[in-house]
């Protein structure tokens, strides 16, 4: 692990807290963790949603799509403000209406208001979103990757385990009680996050209508923002393609492992988190790139791991953990790009950025799904092995860009 962070000697935080401020990097990524995971609560209890509420499997469903589309929803709408806002009543807000929402889904009668009330936890809880780009913003610039390396280890962690430890706790207690706890969770490290912020002078004056309006002349404007969009855009889209239907292969006759034994195959995505220190420091001595090729290139080799591991555990395995080790060093690398050619709308960039994103893993998760009914496996490893090098043919379009314009190189 890295050693963490000291915050810049210039950002002037509230009296009495100078003692603490080593720790907030290490806080924003917990609190990153435990409220990126309330997106993913629903995914582990759809059986336990059906039989409490007595409702069907597929109509159990329909709570974790809406948690999805009110996250990307939340990082339309909601993220881009962390430019404009001072970003302690902003967060606190986010968190107070995270958790009393998190507290109505627990307390829900019926599939109505659950399901409302998950699409309105996924657009509140964009927390993460807001303290990425601000974690980048208070690290020293020779650790800034470093230090959104640390909390994406976090965004990560919170993302498998809310699938693990919701699963085991909505098995024993039942799901109400997996939203009663991830509503403790979220007020608890979201109240020592806001605590531990530094206070912020005067932000710059834009109305929301601006704001908006600014998110597309963006992607016009910056190379380094278009660049970052493609490149793990296809990267992200070859993960979610077979991450999507590997479930399907896990419980087919060949293996035949059960949902719940298939669904700790999820722990091995832990491998990226472990990985990102590393990759953090890498970039910033030696900057992006190498990262970004690297990632692409694990990308690639998964694909062809994965063709094997339709019949061979082994290479299943390594499949997984290349694929979640080059799109968490994939993650890294390009928001530490964006970040450093756009210091002055960190939270527009990672906006676009991350809706970009979302779309690319959503498109691609259905096209998987569909060469998985008409080709099998080999038709989805096919996709990724495609999506990787599309990928590969943007790489020189950044590399001139970035010999011309060294900030980031």
């Amino acid at each position: 692990m890295t050693d963490t962070p000291v915050l810049p000697r210039d950002v002037d935080g509230p009296p009495g807290k100078t003692a603490v401020r080593p720790l907030l990097f290490l806080v924003m990524a917990v609190c990153s963790g435990a409220t990126v995971a309330n997106v993913y609560l629903a995914q582990p209890l759809l059986k336990l949603f059906s039989d409490s509420l007595g409702i069907s499997h597929s109509s159990a469903g329909i709570v974790v799509t809406c948690a999805q589309f009110g996250y990307a929803g939340g990082i339309l709408f909601l993220v881009p403000m962390g430019d404009v806002r001072r970003r302690r009543p902003l967060l606190a807000t986010m968190l107070s209406v995270t958790t009393a929402l998190l507290l109505l889904a627990a307390a829900a009668p019926g599939l109505g208001v659950l399901a409302a009330a998950t699409a309105a936890i996924g657009a509140a809880t964009v927390i993460p979103q807001v303290l990425v780009p601000m974690a980048a913003e208070l690290a020293p610039p020779e650790k800034r990757a470093a230090v959104v390396a640390n909390v994406q280890i976090g965004l990560m962690t919170g993302i498998v385990g809310s699938r693990v430890i919701g699963g085991a706790v909505g098995q024993l207690a039942g799901w109400r009680a997996v939203y009663v706890l991830a509503a403790v969770l979220t007020a608890l490290t979201g109240a020592l996050t806001v605590y531990l912020l530094p206070d912020e002078g005067a932000r710059p004056a834009m109305s929301y209508r601006s704001l908006l309006a600014s998110l597309p002349r963006l992607v016009r404007d910056q190379p380094a923002v278009r660049h970052a969009c493609a490149l793990h855009g296809a990267l992200f889209g070859a993960y979610s393609a077979t991450w999507t239907t590997l479930v399907l292969v896990l419980t087919n006759n060949h293996y035949g492992y059960s949902s719940a034994a298939a669904g700790l195959f999820g722990l091995l995505g832990l491998a990226g988190a472990l990985c990102a220190p590393w990759a953090g420091r890498r970039i910033d001595r030696k900057g992006a790139q190498p990262i970004i090729i690297g990632s692409l290139v694990l990308t690639l080799l998964s694909a062809g791991a994965y063709a094997l591991g339709g019949s061979l555990l082994a290479a299943l395995i390594v499949g997984i953990v290349l694929a979640n080790v080059g799109v968490q060093w994939s993650q890294i690398a390009n928001q530490a790009r964006i970040f450093a050619y756009v210091p002055d709308a960190r939270s527009r960039a990672n906006t676009v950025y991350m809706v970009a994103v979302f779309l690319s893993g959503a498109v691609s998760a259905a096209v998987a799904s569909a060469c998985f009914d008409s080709y099998g496996w080999g038709g989805v490893c096919a996709v990724q092995a495609v999506l990787a090098v599309i990928g590969l043919l943007v790489v020189p379009l950044m590399r001139q860009h970035d010999r011309r314009h060294p900030v980031a190189a």
